[in-house]
């Protein structure tokens, strides 16, 4: 069965290499020929690294027939393309991603893309001096505020509560001591007219992610955030053939509300995806998702990291890594992103993932 999939991103290019490496015929549609590590972004804007891209050809299986463009639309059957062109499909899988989730002001930075990235890097370097406001302190903010603190910048770190997780907590603590000023404030955003100048602050807005329109569009189900609603199978209820993996994905079901956006999400929604599609093409009744976290893992800078271990709901357990070994650890969970990826395609399979919270509590 020929699978298409819309999106290069943790989601899209795990399940591509799963089912092309499992002997099926599959299409990845993106816009670029190349995979950007967002995780690697803050990074990115701030100077610290020189590019987020790996050339997709690195990480795809060599029978991973790429199409370069970007899907305006979803029919039956068929992708209407931005360029004019079409593509027909047999199976879908959803992938797209997410992006900035930030008012829609000139003078606010992001960095959940790379274009914003890119974008606000070219900002410090022409400001040198300008200090940076990140309002939201959820784990882009706080890993953006520790890489520019780190760079020399004047940092300050606004979130509007008082963190609830001690891990949270820990990470506010390590940011003051590194010299990031934080605060319990609500940002008014029209306080930012898109001009930097003076001592006017860099504003980066990291208070969470929004969703391409794609599936609402194309008049799939959707939340009222606009991702796609699929059932325990990652499969969209009454449309056959369409399934849907990664950040612009809510699973309509009981049972995963403890699910965040992160690649350690993505990753198995996009290998589970892979293994329903081929279930579905060799007649076996496919299992419902589930995934169970290990860690959140946090870049504060400077070489310093704060690794949380979970439960498999994502409640936090009574300890963590931190300092320099949390940052090692962090840098060994980023570049294995990589090599999960790659690996999967010539071995499918070989990426597996902890049971959810249901299956763990039943096996302890």
């Amino acid at each position: 069965m020929a699978t298409t999939v819309i999106g290069a991103g943790y989601a899209g290019v795990m399940a591509a290499n799963r089912l092309a490496a499992s002997g099926e015929s599959v299409t990845l549609v993106t816009p670029h020929p190349w995979f950007v590590e967002r995780i690697r972004l803050h990074a990115l804007a701030s100077g610290a690294r020189h590019t987020a891209r790996v050339d997709l050809r690195e990480l795809l299986h060599p029978e991973v027939d790429l199409v370069l463009g970007t899907v305006h639309r979803i029919e039956d059957g068929r992708l209407a393309l931005g360029s004019g062109g079409e593509i027909g499909y047999e199976t879908l899988l959803y992938a797209v991603g997410s992006g900035a989730g930030a008012p829609g002001s000139d003078g606010v930075h992001t960095v959940s893309s790379e274009a914003g990235a890119m974008a606000l890097r070219e900002a410090l370097i022409a400001w040198p001096e300008a200090p940076v406001t990140v309002v939201g302190a959820g784990l882009t903010g706080v890993e953006l505020a520790g890489v520019l603190r780190e760079a020399g910048r004047s940092v300050r770190l606004l979130t509007d509560r008082s963190p609830a997780r001690r891990a949270a907590r820990e990470h506010l603590s390590a940011l003051e001591r590194a010299g990031v000023e934080t605060q319990v404030q609500h940002w008014a955003w029209d306080e930012t007219d898109g001009r930097t100048e003076g001592n006017r602050p860099i504003v980066v807005a990291a208070t969470g992610f929004r969703v391409p329109s794609l599936a609402t569009a194309s008049g799939l189900p959707t939340d009222p955030h606009g991702r796609l609603l699929v059932d325990e199978h990652l499969e969209v209820p009454g449309r056959p053939g369409i399934l849907g993996a990664g950040d612009a994905v809510q699973i309509a079901a009981p049972g995963y509300r403890h699910l965040r956006p992160a690649c350690a999400t993505a990753l198995p929604m996009g290998a589970h995806a892979a293994d329903v599609i081929l279930d579905r093409a060799r007649g076996r009744t496919p299992r419902a998702f589930q995934l169970g976290y290990v860690l959140q893992c946090v870049d504060l800078g400077g070489g310093r990291g704060h690794v949380q271990a979970v439960h498999p709901d994502d409640r936090e357990r009574p300890y963590a890594i931190r300092g320099r070994a949390g940052g090692l650890l962090k840098e060994a969970v980023c570049r294995m992103t990589l090599r999960w990826l790659a690996r999967e395609a010539h071995r499918p399979g070989s990426y597996r993932w902890v049971a959810g919270p249901a299956q763990a509590e039943d096996a302890a």
